[in-house]
């Protein structure tokens, strides 16, 4: 394994435009970086105070001495901070120009820019963390909804890690002993070492776990919502509700929303795509009846349909027969326009199907979204739990490996079950299989896995 290198590096470590920022430098030449550009209100440098201490002072040009912040800065030293290097942390006002003018201080003094992600990379190379831990850094920065923050913090806490190392060891005492047959056994298979249902059961395990992996993609758009409904009955109004802004064009002309419109959004901490379809009518419009058309397959697919119905209207035919398309799906039924009089009979959908959830709407007035907005987010909680194991594994880099792995236990498998002169073959499939599951916390890394994973980070991290 590489160590970190011998330089030192540094990096805004936020986003500008907040109201603090933090330049960070790590590397074995942080303090005297540091005492060439920083000292307290004392005139003192930053080695003089407690480490994790938080001293005020002033941050100035090395070479015109010219003040640039009025700053925070810590020191973290070695062994005992995010890297395992030395650190210093100097917290400024966030504007980008004086962060930049902070991080210039810094090169000019005899640090190195950082690249993306390098202080995660230094921390998994000094063993402040394992890779899958690493990658839970950057699944905690693109996190957009509870879920893909929950999925990150078990990774950083070491749930997957801890998952494969538990399969590793179990692979570790098998190599152990067919290695130790071929020193001193001359290659026997020993009588007690029931090796193929050992292998099968261990594969077994690895593919339970490779199972739970999956991609982010999924996690970031989070559980579709479909609004349903015929034209005019309110879907865009309730649609622009949910998102706060005007994303759909609102207005009484039948046939405004012509295809469907999707926006992502978070509704009570969970993620969701809301998706407004065209209204549902026959129409001799090309366009319009193409809209339609995909309308229909997206309430299809959609993980969760809203059937919105006009309350301020009389039954339509329409009505009954996207009820019957939709039926299926225990749809959410919305009845818009509650700040009009009612004049659907909703008694009609509420007999066709029981514990159908119903509720009452008004875009003018706000009427009836807590509760639906509650409703809504526990359904698509729901959705999430459904689809996601208690231990998941969200890097498809993971499931690669896994997979990779099972697969050179099921060869070993059959060699061992072949009998004693396949045994040098299996030794080889089972150290393969250990090869592949080091891949993913790192015992195992090459230059070009590691270029892989930290190259998703930005430049601080």
């Amino acid at each position: 394994m590489k160590s970190p290198g011998n330089d030192t590096i540094a990096a805004v470590a936020t986003g500008a435009g907040g109201g603090i920022g933090i330049v960070r430098i790590s590397g074995p030449d942080a303090l005297p970086i540091a005492a060439r550009i920083f000292r307290d209100r004392r005139g003192r440098p930053l080695e003089a105070s407690e480490p994790f201490l938080l001293v005020l002072g002033t941050v100035s040009d090395p070479e015109s001495s010219e003040t640039i912040d009025e700053v925070l800065a810590v020191r973290m030293p070695e062994g005992r901070s995010y890297t395992g290097e030395p650190i210093v942390e100097i917290q400024g006002h966030g504007g980008r120009v004086v962060l930049e003018a902070v991080l210039r201080a810094t090169l000019r003094s005899g640090a190195r820019h950082a690249g993306p992600g390098e202080f995660t990379r230094r921390a998994f190379l000094c063993g402040r963390l394992d890779l899958t831990q690493a990658e839970a850094v950057a699944e905690l920065i693109c996190a957009e909804n509870d879920d893909a923050l929950r999925a990150a913090l078990r990774l950083l806490h070491g749930t997957v890690g801890g998952e494969i190392n538990r399969l590793r060891e179990r692979l570790v005492d098998l190599v152990s002993s067919v290695e130790a047959a071929l020193d001193f056994e001359e290659g026997e298979i020993p009588d007690d070492l029931t090796l193929p249902t050992q292998l099968h059961s261990l594969a077994g395990d690895i593919r339970q776990l490779a199972a739970q992996a999956r991609g982010r993609t999924g996690a970031h758009r989070g559980t579709s919502v479909a609004f349903a409904g015929r034209t005019n009955s309110g879907k865009s109004s309730i649609f622009n509700y949910l998102l706060d802004f005007e994303r759909s064009i609102v207005a009484p002309v039948p046939g405004t929303t012509r295809d469907y419109i999707e926006e992502r959004s978070i509704i009570g901490g969970a993620s969701v795509t809301l998706i407004d379809t065209a209204g549902l009518r026959a129409t001799d419009d090309i366009v319009e009846a193409e809209g339609v058309r995909r309308s229909i397959q997206q309430i299809k697919d959609a993980g969760i349909v809203v059937l919105v119905l006009d309350g301020s209207e009389p039954n339509h035919p329409d009505d009954g027969r996207l009820f019957d398309l939709v039926s299926n799906r225990s749809p959410m039924v919305v009845i818009s326009k509650g700040d009009l009089p009612l004049r659907l009979d909703t008694e009609v959908f509420r007999s066709r199907t029981a514990a159908l959830a119903m509720f009452t709407l008004s875009a003018v007035t706000g009427e009836g979204f807590p509760d639906f907005t509650a409703a809504l987010t526990s359904r698509c909680r729901d959705a999430r739990q459904a689809e996601e194991p208690a231990v998941t594994a969200p890097m498809l880099r993971h499931r690669d490996a896994l997979d990779r792995a099972a697969g050179h236990l099921d060869i070993a498998t059959e060699q061992a079950r072949l009998g004693d002169g396949f045994l040098d073959r299996m030794a080889l499939e089972l150290r393969a299989s250990l090869a592949a599951l080091g891949e993913i916390t790192g015992q195992v890394a090459t230059e070009e896995i590691l270029e892989r994973i930290f190259s998703r980070f930005c430049v601080g991290k």
